[in-house]
């Protein structure tokens, strides 16, 4: 007896984990369209990347246009020698010893060759070398033994400024090109933003679809059970066979077993838009918004919203960004030629380096480079960025008729739903008319079951197919305002 209340305890056990994720109550939630969009907008991964990249290209703007200040410099130095410089300038015992020499050389050659200026020379050489020591005496304490060049001890500073001039040229050019990268992140991330609401607005409206067919797998199983009953009714009278009540009832399972199919494939596409807000999976999603069923959209001509796609398509934008781009790569190459011409201006102060006195120094000028041949690598350069700008424009000329046939096709798809759903509505008045004719003859006794079932069949079915008529429009709608480069969420008038 306890093994068997043992047994049962485990049992009991085994089953309240296993029902123990179903009897948790999921929480439900309804969104609109507009709420879904933002909720995806405002949670996407994606703009994080933007933004690092878009700051990172703004940055690289910064860098370029600093190229427009004059660059200013510095450099110190402070240095100790083993030993000083020193330069021998003249060694004065010597030099005495050298011009007494040679005024005694030239007094002999004088005497020799002029015998009165000689003998003159030398009754006055004792006054006249007396004279030219008094007189060299001051002369030669004038002139330094030697010369110091450089002190054991050396300390220079230097301060330059250089400003370019036609270099500027490039640099505006290269701001430009810099500033294209910021503006294709931009485009980048609008289409994107675009790409997120056309993504939403697809998944929700295969929610609505899926709660709308849900609706109608219902309306379609309560009105056959109504018709159970009525032919349960009738055959307790005898007034139909109990085949024909086997044959509803056969078609009442049918209808529930629709009914699952529809609720689990409600269920699938709520999973489907929770995965693309990143909402818990334990969160039961639906959709608030349906179809209004007289919710009909004017098309103007084709040729508009063409043109319209043109002006407004971010795949053109990014190719006509592109192709400026390769225009100014191709100009930067060229000025590469051009003679960088700047100003230069600096000052230097030096303490123990004689030979560069004075100790403070300035100098203003202006100089010049000129590339005179460089491989022909700037041309090669400008060369590629020429056939880059080329091939942006042929692909552009090709953007265009792809755009407009992408344009066309989702403008004929949503006139094409426009038109269905004017006959899918008047196919479901008359399926409707025929299933309460055939119903009331039924009662009257004027036709037999299978009327009454195949008049249901083909009420469902209209139903259905007025469902997706009324769907198919605001997808295409979405497409189409897609495909002009708007955001393709759909206004509210469209919904109830």
């Amino acid at each position: 007896m306890k093994s068997r209340w043992a047994w049962c305890a485990v049992g009991a056990f085994v089953c309240a984990c296993v029902m123990a994720p179903e009897a948790v109550a999921r929480e439900k939630r309804s969104l609109s369209l507009d709420e879904a969009v933002a909720m995806a907008q405002q949670d996407s991964k994606a703009w994080a990347q933007f933004d690092a990249r878009a700051e990172t290209a703004q940055y690289q703007v910064e860098a370029v246009k600093a190229n427009w200040w004059p660059k200013i410099s510095v450099d110190a130095s402070a240095l100790f020698w083993s030993d000083a410089s020193k330069l021998d300038i003249v060694d004065k015992d010597k030099l005495g010893t050298e011009l007494g020499a040679a005024f005694d050389k030239v007094g002999g050659e004088v005497l020799n060759e002029h015998p009165l200026l000689g003998f003159l020379l030398q009754q006055y050489a004792p006054t006249i070398k007396n004279v030219a020591q008094t007189l060299s005496g001051p002369l030669m304490n004038a002139v330094p033994s030697s010369m110091t060049l450089k002190e054991q001890f050396t300390f220079t500073f230097g301060a330059q400024i250089m400003m370019p001039l036609t270099p500027l040229f490039k640099v505006y050019h290269g701001s430009k090109l810099a500033e294209m990268a910021v503006e294709n992140i931009e485009i980048e991330r609008d289409a994107k933003s675009l790409e997120i609401s056309y993504e939403v607005t697809d998944v929700y409206l295969k929610l609505v679809y899926a709660q709308l067919m849900t609706e109608v797998a219902q309306e379609a199983s309560d009105t056959i059970e109504k018709h159970v009953e009525l032919a349960q009714k009738y055959e307790s009278v005898g007034m139909l066979s109990h085949s024909d009540v086997l044959a509803a009832k056969v078609e009442a399972l049918k209808a529930k077993q629709n009914i699952v199919e529809a609720q689990n494939s409600t269920r699938l596409a709520a999973l489907k838009l929770g995965q693309v807000l990143s909402v818990d999976s334990a969160i039961e999603l639906s959709a608030s918004d349906m179809p209004e069923d007289n919710f009909t959209v004017t098309l103007d001509e084709l040729e508009s919203y063409q043109k319209q796609a043109i002006e407004n398509r971010n795949e053109f934008k990014r190719l006509e960004v592109g192709e400026r781009a390769a225009r100014k790569r191709e100009t930067i190459a060229l000025l590469d030629y051009v003679p960088q011409v700047f100003l230069i201006g600096r000052y230097q102060y030096t303490h123990g380096i004689e030979v560069l006195e004075p100790e403070n120094q300035a100098i203003l000028g202006i100089g010049m480079a000129w590339t005179i041949f460089d491989g022909l690598e700037s041309h090669y350069k400008a060369k590629q960025a020429a056939f880059e700008a080329d091939e942006f424009s042929a692909r552009s000329e090709e953007a265009r008729e792809l755009i407009a046939l992408d344009v066309a096709q989702k403008y004929l798809a949503l006139s094409t739903a426009l038109e269905r759903v004017k006959l899918t509505s008047q196919a479901v008045v008359l399926a409707d008319e025929n299933l309460r004719t055939i119903t009331a003859q039924f009662e009257q006794g004027e036709s037999v079951n299978t009327d009454v079932l195949a008049a249901q069949t083909r009420r469902t079915a209209a139903r259905a197919d007025d469902v997706k008529a009324r769907i198919d429009i605001l997808a295409a709608y979405a497409g189409l305002k897609l495909s002009m480069g708007d955001n393709p969420t759909i206004e509210r008038n469209a919904f109830k």
